[in-house]
């Protein structure tokens, strides 16, 4: 990783986090600052700089030694739970997806969702606040919750944990920069146009590589990112609001399948949690090469968990763990290929005209390889959902 980062076409993934600096340095409080991003993340950033002592050099290394140090956390609690196979997937994983791991802090939230994974049984009221310092930090994990709700004890416990940490940290929040900063980062994201990485885009980029005479044209927005315009763009953004609402009513869904069924089991609430974060991933408008971060750490500590724990048939689980591992498999090959996008090939990407269609068409590969991913995880999902009904009791007149 540290070889790649040294190459001319990488080492400007370091941009991010020089603009982390430049907003903490401008002197502004915090209901002025990275509107973006949501409340709890200035903390954790201003903490960084007050350490750094203003030099931006410390502040990039310091960043970055946090984000290794997360991932090695990640490691250390997957094998000491047993976890040796999920240990070595997520090692290979975040090499996959290269040094830019290094300079984005979705490493907090993805280890926030691998952590709630491994402690779903052990210790449910630390799996549900882990839950909630990923929704303080991204937003999005606050779904994740869903499918791990239920009435049994563990699951309420679970589901209280999430409801007084979120409520804390969004009333600390307010407390500090008032309604509008606390909520600017959802006002952000829907005022945003279509990414060039997101899948929605995929049909714009194809045209844009085919048609090089200026129709479609990729630019920076004032949003920071890469965004296409051009005829058709209006509808694929509609279309993306659309597979939204989907993404959020399969979550509600999940919800209410593991609240009517008094909860659901470990491998089948965490594979709700992977179905979640890959549909909001392939539906959203915006994506960065990180959000598969996101994507990766509940996939870790579900991996040792592909067995027969509430099994009756044994075919039908030898269907949910080939399942399950072929979404491991397939999410590394998109690892690797998201990677090879960014940093390795994105300028060739961004070139005007774009001369250099393979490029695109690494960027489509991965997207199509991305969906996949996240079909075959809905089908080890709804497989080891027919498990669970199978194994639950029934009640029979006296």
């Amino acid at each position: 990783m540290l070889r790649i980062f040294t190459l001319p076409n990488s080492n400007y993934i370091t941009g991010d986090v020089r603009y982390y600096h430049a907003w903490l340095t401008m002197g502004t409080d915090d209901a002025h600052t990275l509107f973006e991003y949501p409340v709890p993340v200035l903390w954790g950033l201003r903490l960084l700089a007050w350490m750094s002592g203003g030099s931006i050099s410390y502040f990039t290394a310091l960043f970055a030694v946090t984000m290794l140090a997360l991932d090695a956390l990640m490691a250390l609690c997957l094998w000491r739970s047993g976890h040796r196979a999920g240990t070595l997937w997520w090692i290979l994983f975040v090499l996959a997806l290269g040094p830019l791991m290094w300079f984005r802090f979705d490493m907090v939230p993805a280890v926030c969702m691998g952590l709630a994974a491994l402690w779903f049984r052990r210790h449910p009221a630390a799996s549900g606040a882990a839950i909630a310092v990923g929704a303080a930090v991204k937003l999005w994990p606050a779904l994740l919750i869903l499918p791990m709700i239920g009435r049994r004890r563990a699951a309420l416990r679970r589901l209280a944990a999430f409801g007084v940490t979120g409520g804390a940290l969004g009333i600390a929040s307010l407390v500090e920069t008032g309604w509008a900063r606390t909520v600017s980062p959802l006002t952000w994201q829907s005022d945003r146009g279509l990414q060039i990485e997101s899948v929605v885009a995929l049909v714009p980029m194809i045209h844009r590589a085919g048609h090089p005479d200026g129709s479609w044209v990729v630019a920076m927005s004032r949003y920071n990112a890469f965004e296409v315009t051009g005829p058709g763009v209006e509808t694929w953004l509609g279309l993306s609001s659309v597979l939204m609402g989907l993404a959020v009513a399969l979550a509600v869904g999940l919800g209410v399948i593991a609240w009517l069924r008094n909860g659901l089991d470990q491998r089948t609430a965490v594979l709700g949690a992977v179905v979640i974060a890959g549909a909001l991933i392939v539906a959203n408008k915006t994506l960065s090469p990180q959000y598969f971060i996101w994507w990766g750490a509940p996939v870790a500590a579900l991996i040792d968990h592909f067995s027969a724990e509430n099994s009756t048939d044994g075919t039908d689980d030898r269907l949910v763990r080939i399942l399950g591992w072929a979404t491991a498999a397939l999410l590394l090959v998109t690892g690797f290929l998201t990677q090879s996008v960014y940093p390795l090939s994105y300028s060739k990407i961004l070139s005007t005209p774009p001369g250099t269609s393979w490029a695109t068409w690494l960027l489509v590969t991965r997207n199509v390889v991305a969906v996949v991913t996240f079909l075959v995880a809905v089908a080890a999902l709804v497989a080891s959902l027919r498990l669970h009904r199978r194994a639950q009791p029934t009640i029979t007149a006296p």
